[in-house]
């Protein structure tokens, strides 16, 4: 790789210089800002970039090159850059790719070995496998009555992932299934279930508060599966938390899933899981696959946080098709979006 590095006034200025200089397949490495004064003293403040452009060979992309510790090194540094940039935190980051640099070589028998960009972003996502935990999907038995929760925040898609698994229960598996909500602060989210329910013909109620509950879980009947949908609640507001784990607490839940949008940021998805945390989450489900190009970012916060193992992933808006169990090849496929170049111009 040929790397360089930008001065300018600010960041804008920076880019266009590499784009200039470099092309626009040049990738950015590190960014900081300097004074050109002596030793920083009096001087202007100036944006100081560094550009990494991979060197053209007349090899196919994928054929692998012999490459010496030097140049492992640099690349292991540019993966680390990259993680960075896509929201994974330095300490993170860090240990991410240098245990990937690690694993290729005793792959190779700690020698010189064959190497490829592609084989270390490979192990890199057999790095990541390792650190994920993927618990089982909830588990029925005909007789018996599970009661599972679904939480988190607003825009995650908690009532069409309940009405997914309902489906799947009721259709598939031939399961006797009720739905409750307490998500009474949304008339649309209440209407949008009750719809779930009638197509599907299954028992439904409401829950305003906690001393209802008991009554309205009676009324569900013999059922052997109970999912309960809840507002959408911002992980910053204590006391609804807290009303949340009281309704919970009253409907004595056997699981309770953390729902997440796999397009929140890494600082984000940290909040949700320090916020519901009062909720003692049992299991995670991840939504919206479809709808990134990258994981990095939401697993390492899985991941940094101890968060509670994932039982399913969402890949669309398919009531019931878009659903399935965790699994964490699935999720680290999409690691890393398959570029990570310059902006356009404007």
């Amino acid at each position: 790789m040929h790397i360089r590095t930008f001065r300018a006034a600010n960041l804008q200025a920076a880019l266009a210089e590499i784009r200039s200089q470099m092309g626009a397949q040049a990738t950015v490495l590190h960014t900081r800002q300097v004074r050109d004064g002596w030793m920083g003293w009096l001087g202007r403040t100036q944006v100081e970039v560094t550009a990494g452009l991979r060197e053209h060979s007349d090899r196919p992309h994928h054929q692998r090159m012999p490459l010496g510790d030097n140049a492992l090194h640099r690349e292991t540094e540019v993966l680390r850059e990259r993680l960075m940039r896509v929201g994974v935190d330095d300490a993170l980051a860090r240990r991410w790719s240098q245990r990937a640099e690690q694993t290729l070589r005793a792959d190779h028998g700690g020698q010189t070995v064959a190497f490829s960009q592609p084989a270390l972003e490979s192990t890199l996502r057999r790095v990541v496998v390792a650190d994920l935990r993927c618990g089982p999907p909830i588990h029925t038995a005909a007789g018996g009555r599970r009661v599972v929760a679904l939480v988190g925040p607003t825009g995650v898609g908690k009532t069409t992932t309940i009405a997914k698994l309902a489906a799947g229960f009721r259709l598939q598996q031939q399961r006797r299934v009720g739905l409750l909500t307490i998500d009474t602060y949304r008339i649309a989210a209440v209407q949008q279930l009750r719809a779930y329910a009638e197509i599907m013909d299954l028992p439904m109620q409401v829950v305003e508060r906690p001393e209802q509950m008991q009554d309205s879980l009676r009324q569900l009947g013999d059922v052997d599966l109970v999912l309960i949908d809840t507002a959408g609640r911002s992980p910053n507001f204590g006391a609804r938390i807290e009303q949340l784990r009281v309704l919970l607490a009253a409907a004595n839940v056997d699981e309770t899933h953390l729902v997440l949008s796999a397009t929140s940021s890494a600082a984000a998805t940290t909040r949700v899981l320090q916020g519901f945390a009062p909720v003692q989450p049992t299991a995670t489900i991840l939504t919206k696959l479809d709808e990134t190009e990258q994981t990095a970012d939401v697993l390492a916060a899985l991941i940094g946080n101890s968060a509670a193992p994932l039982s399913y992933l969402t890949t669309g808006q398919q009531v019931p098709d878009d659903i399935e169990t965790g699994h964490p090849e699935r999720l680290v496929g999409t690691l890393l979006a398959a570029s990570a170049t310059l902006p356009a111009a404007a």
